[in-house]
């Protein structure tokens, strides 16, 4: 069988598309379950909203693959081939609207002629949670033991309160607003192959074609065009930023293989020391600036480096266990924070664009068409940037022995092998500051990190060198961010921070009225996982196994501790049931293992359980242990004890 690319036929959709097209969906048999976490799930909606609100035309989600079948009635099918997560997802939030009761187009996106417009191919169960969600009357719920027992149900299931939890939250007018951006200004972009095209030999030919360049190659190339001298060293601090997958001074090391590492100490990396490290320019080879061509290749040279290549060379027998990395954000990302900070320090404007990594190149276009001098000087900034991001912001760490994650900051420390010498990573305690860093990471606008600019900026302005005084910048700038008023974007507020101005803040008391109206689940989850924080801070004995065991981690899910149908048929009033003193934030999965118990019931699976799930549970607990009870009192005494955390730590002239 023979084609050519020319045969895909390639369309741009939007649901609003999908409804007016009968289009339907079917998810083969061979495609892996749904894997995206609510966190991911969550992520996408948040970054949709900040897109809406922006005031951006379109929202682009990427592209799909699929091929035309035709169903038993005759009607053409969309079998996806590659895309069937996003695709998944859009689908998971016009469900989420249509169970919130939202009267919108979007709401019926989910349903097509009395079918889920989605069809799962061979999991009849999938069919009819998402046909009974969908309130189509041939299906019916599986119920929450076939959920729990049933890995794809369940992340599907997860991924679905986690959305309608946040769909709820909204305002009224914001929640209309927003259905309908997700309806006519989502787009993708789908790829339409013939039926009988032999898909190994397309995906063979798609990745021989062409390089795929990515935004930062292109960026590069721009600036890069801009500087005519000492080229190869400027590209060489460029390559070493870069390669966000390991430690940077593993970085150096590979794109400085001949510099004094003798001489070399963890602190040498604060800035670029021309004496230390050097690149001679060999003919004219850079001359005119670096192609896409070019640029390819280069990318092709460093690609070797990898944690796991790179650690088992015979000069990294030094260390006794290998620490391994996955960054926070990408470096697209880190690139726009450190021109943030360019801007910044030299008395600029923030960028236009939002903080988003696929706006990159927007965010950079004035300096795409500055001086090489300008260029030069963000470089070197880029480098001091690197440097402290990756000696004072937390990364996802594992240990040799060991595959399991987690948010962690390592020290560096010089050693010496065969007459060799190193600088080498070891895992830090357990601090304040990775919990505090875990906050920031697992709120608010997470495609953007905001807190990283002033953060990192901060660090490099006052010189620091001490975890003390890292954690107090930190405390400083999160305070700030979390009591900015409505004047301030966390955007504007950020920058504001970065300049070394202070942004427009309330005072704690005018915060507390917040917590005494009932939200419910409409409470944002930030205050939740800063509580958490705090208790952890104000904790002296953490020595038990349950406290060692204890992270702060991605939660997404608001759990009524006295159940909203609690199963012997108490009930509170919702004043009292959505206070936030009978709030805690879970993850799904621990939120349904405590399911409509009574109180005391999920006290005992609490308690059964190797380490803690929240901190705040725990005082919930507890109290309910001392007084023998959890009802209007306990919730109205927990709430202001919480209050009373809260108040000491903003008014403390933290």
């Amino acid at each position: 069988m023979s084609f050519n690319l020319a045969q895909v036929d390639t369309e741009t959709l939007t649901l609003s598309h999908i409804e007016s097209g009968n289009y339907k969906f079917n998810i083969p048999s061979y495609q892996r379950p749904y894997v995206w976490p609510d966190d991911d799930v969550l992520k996408l909606f948040i970054d949709i909203n900040e897109a809406r609100k922006a005031g951006e035309e379109n929202y682009f989600i990427g592209t799909v693959l699929t091929s035309i079948e035709k169903d038993d009635q005759g009607s053409n099918v969309y079998e996806l081939i590659d895309g069937q997560q996003r695709t998944t997802t859009l689908m998971l939030i016009a469900l989420a609207f249509k169970m919130a009761g939202q009267k919108s187009k979007i709401a019926e996106v989910a349903s097509h002629k009395g079918q889920p417009r989605l069809q799962f191919a061979i999991r009849s169960q999938v069919q009819h949670l998402l046909g009974s969600l969908a309130g189509l009357g041939d299906y019916s719920f599986p119920g929450t033991e076939a959920i729990a027992k049933d890995p794809y149900l369940k992340r599907l299931y997860a991924a679905l309160q986690v959305l309608l939890q946040k769909v709820n939250s909204l305002p009224s007018k914001d929640k209309i607003d927003l259905a309908d951006y997700i309806f006519f200004k989502v787009q993708w972009v789908n790829n339409i192959v013939p039926a009988e095209m032999d898909l190994n030999r397309l995906f063979a030919t798609m990745n021989t074609a062409g390089i795929q360049l990515e935004q930062a190659d292109i960026l590069k190339s721009k600036l890069f065009r801009k500087i005519k001298s000492k080229k190869l060293l400027y590209d060489a601090m460029w390559t070493a930023c870069e390669h966000m997958e390991n430690y940077f001074e593993r970085n150096v090391r590979k794109v400085f293989p001949s510099a004094h590492w003798a001489d070399v100490r963890p602190e040498s990396l604060t800035e670029f020391n021309e004496g230390f490290f050097s690149k001679q320019e060999q003919g004219q080879d850079l001359a005119e600036g670096l192609t896409i061509g070019q640029l390819a290749l280069e990318g092709d040279d460093f690609s070797s480096i990898s944690p796991a290549s790179d650690a088992v060379t015979e000069d990294d027998e030094i260390e006794n266990e290998t620490v391994y990395c996955r960054s926070i954000i990408s470096f697209p990302l880190l690139l726009i924070h450190a021109y943030r900070i360019y801007l910044a320090f030299n008395g600029g404007q923030d960028i236009v664009s939002r903080v988003r990594a696929d706006k990159l190149l927007e965010a950079f276009e004035p300096l795409t068409v500055a001086s090489e001098e300008e260029v030069i000087s963000f470089i070197k900034l880029l480098w001091q940037v690197r440097y402290q991001f990756d000696r004072w912001v937390v990364k996802w760490v594992e240990r040799d022995d060991s595959d399991d994650e987690q948010l962690r900051l390592t020290s560096q420390s010089q050693s010496r092998s065969r007459g060799n010498v190193y600088i080498t990573r070891s895992q830090k305690e357990l601090s304040e500051l990775v919990m505090l860093e875990s906050v920031r990471n697992f709120t608010g606008e997470r495609s953007a990190q905001y807190w990283l600019t002033p953060f990192i900026g901060g660090l490099i302005y006052q010189g620091v060198s001490k975890e003390e005084d890292a954690l107090s910048l930190l405390e400083k700038i999160d305070n700030e961010l979390s009591l900015a008023d409505e004047s301030e974007t966390q955007k504007s507020a950020s920058f504001k921070q970065t300049c070394g101005n202070h942004p427009n803040v309330e005072r704690w008391r005018s915060r507390v009225e917040y917590f005494d109206e009932p939200k419910g689940t409409s409470f944002e989850h930030y205050w939740f996982q800063k509580l958490e924080y705090l208790l952890w801070k104000s904790t002296t004995n953490r020595d038990g196994t349950k406290f060692r065991g204890y992270r702060i981690t991605a939660k997404n899910s608001i759990e009524h501790v006295h159940p909203q149908k609690e199963e012997h048929g108490n009930l509170l009033a919702s004043s009292v049931l959505d206070a936030f003193g009978n709030l805690v934030l879970l993850s799904p999965g621990e939120n349904s293992s405590y399911s409509n118990q009574a109180v005391k019931k999920k006290l005992v699976d609490f308690e059964a359980k190797r380490s803690y799930d929240s901190l705040k549970l725990k005082a919930m607990f507890d109290k309910l242990n001392e007084q023998g009870a959890w009802g209007k009192e306990q919730i109205e005494q927990h709430q202001a004890e919480m209050l009373s955390v809260f108040s000491s730590h903003y008014t403390s002239g933290n």
